[in-house]
């Protein structure tokens, strides 16, 4: 199924999404599915909000796979601030490799986005939403529109699609599922797009009807954990 969810893709995916919407897990997912299919794949981290989701968690797990991370280090690993390194515009114009960006902070996180795209209006990109209508501020079609909106204010740049991902961690179910993808439907037929696929934790994507999503289905395995999950306490979302 990996290969339906990576069809017609652009050179340049932008995973966007509000607090919670599980988007770097979406993210790193996406970029180790491409791999497979691509020998030059990077992947730019330019969460500047959230301390605990961040791309550069899960450095091994990208390096393993002959993929390379870009995003700050050192000093500025745990700094949120809006800095764009010279490498980070490199591998946006880099024509030679397939680049994953992973986006946070809604408005904040985009107007950096915005800042990488303003000296060219030729490249060609997929801004993807990730939608978790779980979250408070996305729980139904008005309010993630909203969202969706400031984001594309903010970025200068235009959504061209949505990814269904909602969950509750270990509580998600099927149920939960069809109900945010309907919800992202909906969403997509009125901002004229296609939910490009529906991602779910990959012992919950066994259990799900599939007659019931014409989006295909994408599992997902977990990489980035919660600080308690870290501890030594381990949940499955």
């Amino acid at each position: 199924m990996d290969d339906v969810v990576l069809r017609d893709r652009k050179r340049l995916t932008v995973f966007v999404g509000d607090y919670g919407s599980g988007k770097t897990e979406v993210a790193l997912n996406f970029v180790l599915a491409l791999r497979r299919y691509e020998q030059r794949v990077k992947i730019v981290d330019l969460d500047i909000v959230n301390p605990y989701f961040r791309t550069r968690e899960a450095a091994g797990v990208l390096l393993a796979a002959g993929i390379e991370l870009i995003a700050p280090s050192g000093e500025q690993t745990w700094a949120d601030l809006p800095i764009i390194l010279p490498s980070v515009a490199g591998a946006v114009h880099d024509a030679s490799a397939s680049v994953v960006l992973d986006v946070g902070g809604e408005a904040a996180g985009s107007r950096v986005l915005g800042s990488l795209f303003e000296s060219s209006d030729e490249i060609e990109y997929d801004l993807l939403v990730v939608l978790n209508v779980n979250r408070p501020f996305t729980g139904d079609v008005e309010s993630a529109e909203s969202v969706l909106r400031k984001i594309e204010g903010a970025s200068g740049l235009q959504v061209t699609g949505i990814v269904s991902n909602t969950h509750l961690l270990d509580k998600t179910t099927p149920e939960m599922v069809l109900a945010g993808y309907n919800v992202a439907e909906s969403l997509a037929k009125r901002l004229a797009v296609n939910v490009r696929f529906v991602s779910v934790e990959k012992s919950v994507a066994k259990e799900l009807d599939r007659s019931s999503f014409s989006a295909p289905i994408f599992a997902l395995t977990r990489h980035v954990l919660l600080p308690w999950e870290l501890s030594g306490t381990t949940t499955a979302g």
